[in-house]
């Protein structure tokens, strides 16, 4: 799947936002000091290697630093960076190391990465999971929440103490077999990321380190090639910098938490959604709102129906009516886990997050009640207009004579003018009768029940006007 080249996007609700936040910086940290404790190991002080660390050569300005971030969540989160140091020599005599040295050496950056990596990645998956499903209830109660902080959700609807573990979910709060399924896939995705990035800091410190060695660059200059991406060809990307690994972890866990984030808030809707499909009352739409790029621009507002997992056998198709299902509002279905993975731009189908950096959401609708409104790009209620109807003023009446001619007025035995329609009164038993015929030739008398108000109306107030 291709990725968008937008600024990055953030996300409109506070709490969602600030847990892809310390997601970013926790895991960047991690890169960054395996990566100074590589420069260390090549032969630099431990302060002139966090220096280079923090030092982007090309733009002469510090480096975001992760201290302040970690402060700022203390209260929810503990987990700590601890120094990576390899002791024994990388990079002394000129001589690569053997096979068998790379092995120990990289042995020693699993256990670094994955005993802290793994632990936060399931934590961040659990909470994203958890605040989706307090978005869907703050959105039911009709309670404000985007500008809830993650701190006031952990205190008022956990009481300081959300779940970090799958298992502690599972303890303390219901999940259905099928949101415990939905739950490990997601989380399996942000674990295969997990596991990619510690095979890519692992190669690029074999690749810069070889490549240094090659060449005869100062362990200084290898380190400095470690961290940053100077290369000053721009269609040259060098993915193997601490700068380049920083960068796609944003994009992954912006991305992941958005999947897991927006699959939890549809999740409480699935049953709604299994019911419609035998009574379309029961059916749950939602709008397709946020993101920058011009794709999603061009589909915000895309209103879209929920459809059970069961039903979809095609996860390439999203036309209800390809499952059976003809909708007056829509023919695009979404279901828990809809993705454009593997796909083209082209092929895109309307998914959240619909590509890489995308925080995009699926905000639902009463379209009874609701509209999406483009303005501000989200439901609203709907405007009661008031129904205004004007003074009824019949200007055909512009004499006494013209006023006059409009009376009821008798012109023959049963037949009565008024307005310049003729009526005539009919006895009961002949009304049917004389009105199939008026239906069939309205040139003749209009036929009026002499048992009606009507006739009272029209033929009571001519006896008045003889």
């Amino acid at each position: 799947m291709k990725e968008i080249k937008e600024d990055k996007e953030e996300f409109d609700v506070k709490y969602i936002k600030e847990l892809d936040e310390y997601f970013t910086a926790y895991m960047s940290a991690l890169i960054n000091e395996i990566f100074v404790g590589v420069g260390i190991n090549l032969g630099l002080s431990e302060k002139k290697a966090y220096s280079l660390a923090k030092n982007d050569p090309e733009k002469l300005e510090k480096a975001k630093f992760f201290s302040s971030i970690f402060d700022k969540f203390k209260g929810i989160f503990n987990y700590k960076v601890p120094k990576f140091r390899y002791k024994k020599k990388i990079y002394g005599d000129g001589k690569p190391m053997t096979p068998v040295q790379w092995d120990t050496f990289n042995n020693s950056i699993d256990s670094f990465w994955k005993d802290r990596a793994n632990a936060v990645a399931e934590d961040l998956a659990v909470k994203s999971h958890e605040l989706g499903k307090q978005t869907t209830e703050y959105r039911k109660t009709k309670k404000p929440y985007k500008n809830k902080s993650l701190q006031q959700v952990d205190f008022e609807q956990y009481d300081g103490k959300m779940p970090s573990t799958f298992s502690d979910a599972y303890k303390k709060y219901d999940f259905g077999n099928k949101e415990k399924q939905n739950l490990n896939k997601e989380f399996s995705s942000v674990a295969m990321y997990v596991t990619k990035t510690n095979d890519d800091i692992k190669e690029a410190i074999r690749q810069n380190i070889q490549i240094g060695m090659d060449e005869n660059k100062s362990p200084q200059s290898i380190a400095s090639d470690l961290y940053w991406n100077i290369e000053k060809n721009e269609n040259l990307n060098n993915k193997y910098t601490a700068e380049s690994l920083r960068r796609n972890w944003s994009r992954v866990a912006s991305t992941e938490l958005a999947t897991i984030y927006n699959n939890a808030t549809l999740q409480e809707f699935e049953d709604d959604a299994m019911k419609s499909l035998k009574a379309s009352s029961k059916s749950v739409y939602f709008v397709r709102t946020g993101g920058n790029c011009k794709w999603c621009l061009s589909v915000r507002g895309t209103i879209v129906r929920l459809v059970p997992n069961e039903i979809v056998t095609d996860t390439k198709n999203e036309s209800l009516r390809s499952m059976g299902i003809k909708d007056p509002h829509t023919d695009i279905a979404i279901w828990i886990g809809k993705n454009n993975v593997g796909l083209k731009e082209k092929d895109w189908m309307i998914s959240v997050p619909g590509h890489p950096n995308n925080v995009a959401t699926f905000s639902p609708i009463d379209l009874g009640k609701e509209e999406y409104n483009p303005k501000t790009d989200d439901v609203e209620k709907k405007q009661e207009k008031d129904k205004y109807i004007p003074q009824q003023i019949d200007y055909a009446e512009r004499s006494k004579e013209e006023k006059d001619a409009r009376k009821p007025t008798f012109v023959g035995a049963n037949l009565v003018r008024m307005n310049n329609s003729v009526y005539e009164a009919v006895d009961s038993e002949d009304y049917k009768k004389k009105k199939a015929k008026w239906d069939k030739d309205p040139s003749l008398p209009i036929p009026v029940n002499k048992n009606s108000t009507d006739f009272k109306q029209i033929f009571d107030e001519a006896e008045k006007n003889r």
